[in-house]
């Protein structure tokens, strides 16, 4: 595939699509990776009671990579590194564990009926049901990678690390692969549009739309490599972050029909993490160079706040405009104008999960140490 210069797109192979989606989600406080299936990282839950303080910590065996999902029932789901999916109690105590056979390093998704699918590096996704018990698994001989991603029909979306995005039914078996344009590129976790456009982009430097038959509809190239999940705004733009060397972090915006809006370099020496989305169609992204940004929908930086530390992955916004990030230095949050934060829960060691929001304004970040934490009122 030819890959173009930064300020340059390219729109590949164009069809449209029909199908409506409402995702057979979970309606849970926080239900997946980023939220929702748009990856805006945007809670429907205030935050401003929240002041910091612990509520409580439960020790896994391993470093916790993937950020925690929330059932309706407030049960928290967590992967770790010690090969075990865990459900934690609203207080703090274990529900059951759930062996994986390998390292989870990705977050949970929960359906409308309650299954939590996970995936797992020794290259299986599972379907667990809420009581701890397997449904089923599906195998995709390779380490998966992303997230899952749930469709209206039930269709659960992963990708796994060599190239495929995976469809697999709601019985445990596979409808279709799709790969991308590299045997050695892979995906990151997919995003769902309102017509049912499954978004993914590619170490490859591209941003894939894929029909929910599996079929390309186009596909968006960069010139850059891209290492973040998408993120859908209002209108359905699609918002996406690259990594620097030699070119700056920069941020994309691409719309429903795969024309580029606009391409904006915003951090000189630093790649950028998955993008979160305000109430407002604000874009939050933290980079690697300890900065967070917002930028306007037009593609203007509205304001830089330096953090002074490495930060992990997308955020976290409560519907008060709080914005959380998880850091080396521990949990911020901060306020809407990013000039100011609110406070920061300091640890030992790096936070290494995205945060997650529960339907009390309680945050949910995991460690490298291997804990959760719980912070809250």
């Amino acid at each position: 595939m030819a890959i173009l210069g930064a300020a340059a797109f390219a729109i590949v192979a164009f069809a449209a699509v029909t199908t409506t989606a409402h995702a057979q989600l979970a309606t849970s406080p926080w239900p997946m990776f980023a939220h929702d299936l748009g990856h805006t990282g945007l809670s429907p839950y205030s935050t401003s009671a929240n002041n910091g303080t612990l509520k409580w910590k439960f020790a896994t065996g391993g470093a916790v990579v993937g950020s925690p999902a929330i059932g309706t029932d407030g049960t928290i789901y967590v992967g770790s590194e010690d090969q075990h999916l865990y459900a934690i109690k609203p207080d703090g105590t274990k529900k059951w564990k759930f062996a994986t056979g390998g390292s989870v390093l990705n977050s949970a998704a929960i359906g409308a009926d309650g299954t939590i699918y996970v995936g797992s590096q020794n290259g299986n996704l599972y379907a667990i049901n809420s009581r701890g018990k397997l449904k089923w698994k599906f195998n995709t001989h390779e380490p998966v990678t992303s997230s899952p991603a749930i469709g209206a029909d039930g269709t659960i979306y992963i990708a796994s690390f060599e190239s495929y995005l995976f469809a697999i039914n709601p019985k445990g078996k596979r409808k279709w692969k799709f790969a991308a344009s590299s045997s050695t590129d892979y995906f990151f976790s997919p995003a769902i549009g309102a017509d049912g456009t499954i978004y993914v982009v590619s170490f490859d430097g591209a941003l894939y739309a894929v029909n929910p038959d599996g079929t390309q509809k186009w596909a968006f190239l960069t010139g850059h490599q891209v290492e973040s999940s998408p993120a859908i705004g209002p209108d359905g733009t699609i918002y996406f972050g690259s990594f620097c060397c030699p070119f700056p972090g920069e941020i994309f915006a691409v719309t429903p029909g795969g024309t580029g809006k606009w391409g904006a370099p915003i951090s000189a020496n630093g790649g950028l993490f998955p993008a979160a989305i305000g109430a407002n169609g604000t874009i939050y992204a933290a980079s690697d160079d300890e900065n967070l940004y917002a930028i306007n929908p037009d593609g203007k930086v509205e304001w830089t706040s330096g953090i002074g530390f490495y930060v992990y992955d997308s955020l976290a916004i409560g519907a008060d405009g709080t914005i959380y990030l998880a850091s080396d230095g521990g949990l911020w949050a901060f306020n809407p104008d990013g000039i100011t934060f609110r406070w920061q829960f300091p640890t030992d060691e790096p936070l290494t999960s995205p945060p997650a929001i529960g339907a009390d304004g309680t945050i949910y970040v995991g460690s490298n140490d291997g804990t959760l934490y719980a912070v809250g009122p």
